[in-house]
């Protein structure tokens, strides 16, 4: 309507129809479509008005003729929009429109909104671009359009996470959106709740719903009802699940009807129902037809079962009550799952099974360890390999061997995700040397190359055996694939290496995206580390958007490292937006979540942060207190050789050196620096290193040491312009401002490159606007200018080419919040404000091909 209105605004002509039922006559719909223009135009429609009440037996087409002939005086834009053109169903009107398509004049558009598609020559105006469709999937809101809709309607403010919730719900579906947010408004309820416990049970929700199926057939509502238990549905499993042989005919109309059926893929073999018509079809089912639950569940598990896949089987079977069953079909799937990460399925599972009816299956009994290893419960994997290993010593076989040898890889793995790496490393190059199971040593070689970075030791590290998978082994072994390259990553970035480390990280997460889905514990390791990169490299929108929704699977199934690094940024962006209550808040989890695992290496770095956080705001004896802590878990675990330990002892030396620093104890902060950064070079991690010469430098230039501050910040700013870092440096808060001045009228004397004097540039601005705004103001330059990446590129092209956000991620395969955010960064880098002058100013400066 707004449109419309919009349109009329600017001198357009806009004819409305709203047809009905009543309308399916050609006579009386081309009567109608007369009218409407006739209303709109002065002079349209008179003459065709007359012909049809001369005779109303006269060919449509002759009738049409007469329009189109006079819509061709007509110098301004026609719309004509026909509202509800799914209640057509004559073949007579179809073709009658499709002949006015075909020869109206070129200032004559037709807008059609229908719930079916109609039978008209969609094809060949697609071809002509002559057709624009906004669809059911480019209707549903998105993240942003959820957010700017709940605050334009004023039931309340959500988060990020709540947002993306409500999304998940909803499916974006604006009439959804409209019931909740005026539901919410009506109850007086807290609108973050209400979407908690929003539901297609609720009555409002349910109404609707109800009022939706109320209108067809009796036997399409059983069909609908009866395929409910299924998360996914086809025809052939419909069929089976039912009984119904019209299945195809069922699915077909409830999609033409658009009834909240979502295609699963592009063939349009799979679908699914919208989560909220799926939740109240269920409720509805239980209620109307809950005796015939169980055997829809018997026959989709048994069909699922002749298709071989078992997951779906066993969770069928499970819901049957048929155990035995299940338990006979779970040997095919489990260890599958496990190497796809799919952890918690599995342990899901392994709950609902009496304790003996496991026992005597170590196939069963190792995938099961497998998951509770990888999901980071050491106890139970510890208790469950002890019955394993007496299952194979009651039973002895010809595979033994192979089986302990299983369970001293999946013990080895439990170690290393305690974060306990020197007894993970012992048993693991055994293991290495006796698995002949490509998965085991695979596994196996990931606790090798994770106790080698540890100990510092990269020659060996690089001299770990890895056997390469080929491409359908990586899809079947994804799990060990993604921590393989995520370890290589965590070398990679120790050496300040970020363009290897980066791509190891890309390309993990995109294996893992492809094969089981970006909300997966294996999206989320390579996620963790990736955010910390676009973090250094001053993208802190996009570092956050990858983060805030795979907090809680990161919690759950990631290692220390990946967790550390997930907390890190999101406290750093917290940090930087002087949102210090949330920072503290994230620390405290953090730490928290560390004492429960017996991460003391987590628990080290979140006291660490905290007293860096209160001497910074000044509070001295707090960030005693927070150091004494620290100090209490160096204590608790001591490490006398290098191993995943020492960096809790690296910790307690920045913390004393903090301190020393907040009480103008300059001389003990350099001295303690000093050492801590010889240490780190021995490991060899320059990262570490270079973040520790950061605080020696700005600590020596408030010393006054002036000449050797300038020299050693000059070597970081070398290397870090190379690498593309810039927070390391900007992180150091208020403090470094002065040296970073300092440093630039020094490097412009010098004559320093082009390059380094840009990035000092580019620094000093960033530290302006965040401690000087006014001054900051002033500035051109941003952290993020330079150019454009090889994505950004391609995006740049796509936005050149007139494509939407929305089609841009359908064509690159990345999701519209992603585009989103490469579109600000390509905004900033460009420093324009819209989509055109990203474009010239693109062209101009040859980062992007001229538009044909």
């Amino acid at each position: 309507m707004t449109w419309l209105q919009e349109l009329q605004k600017s001198g357009n002509a806009v004819a409305w129809l709203t047809v009905d039922p009543n309308d399916d006559d050609p006579a009386t719909f081309i009567f109608y479509v007369c009218h409407a223009l006739r209303r709109s135009c002065e002079k349209v429609g008179i003459a065709a008005i007359d012909l049809i009440q001369e005779s109303f037996l006269i060919d449509p087409r002759a009738i049409l003729s007469t329009l189109i002939n006079e819509l061709l005086d007509v110098n301004d834009e026609v719309f004509l929009l026909l509202e509800d053109y799914h209640w057509i169903s004559n073949q007579e009107i179809h073709q009658a429109l499709a002949f006015f398509l075909r020869h109206a004049p070129s200032n004559c558009h037709v807008v059609l909104t229908t719930r079916t598609e109609p039978p008209l020559p969609l094809a060949s105006l697609r071809a002509q671009n002559l057709v624009l469709e906004i669809d059911v999937p480019a209707l549903r809101f998105d993240l942003d359009e959820i957010r700017e809709f709940v605050e334009a309607e004023g039931p309340g403010t959500l988060g990020p996470s709540d947002v993306k919730l409500l999304r998940d719900k909803t499916d974006g579906w604006p009439a959804a959106l409209r019931i909740v947010t005026s539901t919410s408004v009506q109850l007086n309820q807290d609108f973050a709740q209400y979407v908690r416990d929003l539901s297609g049970i609720q009555r409002s929700i349910g109404a609707y719903l109800g009022e939706l199926l109320d209108g067809l057939p009796r036997d399409m509502v059983q069909f609908m009802l009866r395929a409910a238990i299924l998360d996914r549905l086809c025809v052939p499993l419909c069929k089976v699940v039912t009984g119904a042989n019209s299945g195809q005919e069922w699915l077909r109309s409830i999609e033409q009807r658009q009834l909240l059926l979502t295609p699963c893929d592009h063939e349009g073999h799979w679908f699914r129902y919208h989560p909220l018509l799926a939740g109240y079809l269920r409720q509805r089912l239980e209620s109307e037809l809950g005796n015939e639950v169980p055997g829809l569940h018997q026959r989709a598990s048994l069909w699922y079962a002749s298709q071989e896949m078992w997951t779906d089987a066993v969770q069928h079977a499970l819901a049957a009550g048929d155990a035995v069953r299940a338990l006979s079909w779970i040997k095919n799937c489990a260890m599958p799952l496990v190497k796809q990460g799919d952890l918690f399925t599995l342990l899901g599972w392994q709950r609902l099974f009496p304790s003996g009816l496991v026992r005597g299956q170590p196939e069963v009994g190792l995938a099961v360890a497998w998951g509770l290893a990888l999901a980071i419960r050491y106890d139970e994997t510890l208790d469950r390999l002890n019955e394993v290993e007496r299952d194979i010593d009651a039973n002895l076989t010809q595979d033994g061997g192979a089986f302990r040898c299983e369970c001293d890889a999946i013990r080895s793995v439990a170690l290393a995700l305690k974060d306990d790496s020197e007894p993970a490393l012992s048993i693991a190059q055994d293991c290495l040397s006796r698995s002949a199971d490509p998965w085991c040593a695979n596994v196996a070689s990931n606790v090798v190359r994770f106790g080698h970075l540890k100990r510092g030791n990269l020659k060996e590290f690089y001299a770990t055996p890895w056997i390469p998978f080929s491409l359908d082994e990586d899809k079947r072994n994804l799990f060990a694939s993604v921590y393989y390259r995520c370890i290589q990553g965590l070398a990679e970035i120790q050496q300040l290496r970020i363009t290897p480390a980066e791509r190891y990280y890309v390309y993990a997460l995109r294996l893992a995206e492809q094969h089981v889905g970006p909300n997966s514990v294996a999206a989320a390791l390579p996620v963790s580390l990736l955010a910390g990169i676009r973090y250094e490299q001053g993208r802190l929108d996009e570092a956050e958007s990858m983060l805030i929704d795979r907090i809680p699977l990161i919690n759950a199934g990631a290692m220390l490292d990946c967790v550390l690094s997930a907390y890190s940024v999101m406290v750093k962006i917290a940090v930087h937006r002087m949102n210090l209550e949330s920072a503290h808040i994230l620390l405290e989890k953090a730490e928290n979540l560390g004492n429960t695992r017996g991460w003391a290496r987590l628990s080290a770095a979140a006291a660490l942060e905290r007293t860096r956080l209160c001497l910074r705001e000044e509070r001295i004896a707090e960030g005693v207190e927070h150091l004494s802590r620290l100090e209490y878990l160096a204590a608790k675990y001591p490490a006398p050789t290098n191993c995943a330990w020492s960096d809790i002892h690296r910790y307690v030396a920045l913390g004393r050196a903090y301190t020393a620093s907040a009480q103008r104890r300059f001389d003990d902060a350099i001295s303690i620096l000093a050492a801590l950064q010889r240490d780190l070079e021995i490991v060899q991690n320059r990262h570490f290193a270079l973040r520790v010469e950061m605080r020696v430098a700005t600590m020596k230039f408030r010393a006054e040491q002036v000449a050797e501050a300038l020299g050693a910040f000059g070597h970081i700013v070398a290397v870090f312009a190379k690498a593309g870092i810039y927070r390391t440096i900007l992180d150091e808060g208020a403090e470094v401002g002065p040296l970073l001045l300092a440093f630039q009228e020094n490097s412009a004397r010098t004559s320093s490159s082009l390059e380094l004097q840009s990035f000092v540039s580019n620094l000093v601005a960033a530290w302006k606007s965040r401690h000087q705004p006014e001054e900051g103001q002033q500035s051109q330059p941003s952290p993020t200018a330079g150019a454009l990446s090889r994505r950004e590129r391609d995006i740049l092209k796509l936005i050149a080419d007139g494509l939407s956000n929305k089609e841009i991620a359908r064509d690159l395969a990345i999701s519209p919040e992603t585009v989103k955010s490469h579109v600000k960064h390509i905004y900033i880098k460009l420093n324009v404000e819209r989509r055109a002058q990203a474009v010239s100013r693109a062209q101009i400066l040859g980062l992007a091909d001229a538009h044909r």
